[in-house]
């Protein structure tokens, strides 16, 4: 669900910041293009440096910015690797040139070795896949899914049009994180549940929660000195702009950045037990509401818990594989970046959902018996 939700944000991206995906982009970038292999030429093994080495001769159309085509011959691989995509006539692909098209020759284009092919453009399935979500929600809610998915455009919006431009202007991540969530939960919470006291419970409880979970990862970042360099992406990004970015702050905002997205399904689900149970029986006092709303909500912790170890082991199974085959001592394994920062990333997650639960559950049922509260209140 998580990797599936970035497929989504990059979709609305697309849309809310439109690329030229067929031109090249910045002129101080090297130039992309997109490609259709129209034929395998050869495909077989050379031997390079004394290893035998697989390799494709294909001869591709180049797509160019203003729709013309141009044919050209590029050799994929051909270097020793112990694997190698195998691409066929028909696949559409994205070439990278080590320099501008304009400075090759036309002997180059045809016959290159300037260029290489990074990938798939799968770019084209992605609005299906979007599109199959949005009617699966739909059919199963019906207008409150439909609430649901404007709500979910309202958050991509803001991410795209006012967390990121903040994030490449050199603001704190945390920060603008930070008074990003203050703006989006009671936007969106009201957006999809409704104006009501579930909701205003589950607002309350979510930015209190969010709180003590943001101060929790700040604390753990800071004692298992994490820096925000594990991924590859943050070592890029932190190439391109020139150091302005602050990669650790980047990393505190995303860990919170998730959290928020887990703190919903917990709290609007145990606001909306607690006013369920007082409806359905009105004898049913403050600590018989908490008492029989947590039994449930003892379920809903302990199912989340397991689906977060599920969804990192998921998303980490290269990662857990070198446990299993690695020469190095567990200890040495274990203070890795790349896992500690997992590691702390899960806690905080399943800190804040636990705590989330009783607080949720309590703020509820005080809400839903409150007429009895005060009267219990007023005689002390």
């Amino acid at each position: 669900m998580k990797k599936f939700l970035v497929i989504l944000m990059i979709v609305a991206g697309l849309f809310l910041n439109p690329v030229k995906i067929k031109a090249q982009v910045k002129a101080t970038q090297l130039p992309v293009f997109e490609a259709e292999i129209i034929e395998v030429i050869e495909q077989g093994e050379k031997e390079v440096a004394g290893q035998v080495a697989p390799f494709q001769l294909l001869k591709l159309n180049l797509i160019q910015a203003n729709d013309q085509t141009t044919s050209y011959q590029l050799e994929h691989g051909g270097f020793p690797t112990a694997f190698l995509q195998e691409y066929q006539a028909g696949d559409q692909v994205f070439v990278n040139f080590y320099q501008p098209l304009s400075e090759l020759s036309q002997a180059e284009i045809i016959d290159n070795t300037q260029a290489n092919i990074t990938g798939y453009a799968t770019y084209h399935s992605l609005g299906l896949i979007a599109f199959l979500f949005v009617v699966v929600v739909i059919i199963a809610t019906g207008a409150k899914g439909i609430k649901s998915l404007l709500s979910l455009v309202l958050s991509f919006v803001v991410i795209f049009k006012i967390v990121l431009p903040l994030l490449l202007a050199n603001v704190d991540p945390v920060l603008v994180i930070s008074v990003m969530a203050v703006f989006i939960i009671p936007l969106t919470f009201y957006l999809s549940h409704g104006f009501n006291r579930k909701t205003h419970v589950a607002v309350l409880t979510t930015t209190l929660c969010l709180i003590f979970a943001s101060l929790l990862a700040i604390t753990l970042t800071n004692v298992t000195h994490l820096t925000g360099f594990a991924s590859e992406e943050a070592g890029f990004i932190a190439i391109e702009q020139q150091g302005q970015i602050n990669i650790r702050g980047l990393l505190l905002a995303g860990i919170i950045l998730g959290l928020l997205g887990t703190l919903d399904d917990v709290s609007v689900t145990q606001a909306g037990l607690v006013f369920s149970l007082k409806k359905n029986n009105n004898k049913l006092g403050f600590k018989k509401l908490y008492q029989q709303a947590m039994l449930v909500g003892q379920d809903h912790i302990t199912s989340m818990v397991n689906t977060l170890v599920f969804v990192y082991a998921g998303a980490s199974l290269p990662l857990l594989l070198l446990f299993i085959n690695n020469p190095h001592p567990l200890s040495y394994v274990l203070s890795q970046e790349i896992v500690v920062e997992e590691i702390v990333r899960a806690v905080v997650t399943s800190v804040g959902l636990i705590l989330a639960a009783p607080l949720t559950t309590l703020a509820a049922a005080l809400v839903a018996d409150w007429k009895q509260v005060k009267q219990q209140l007023q005689v002390k």
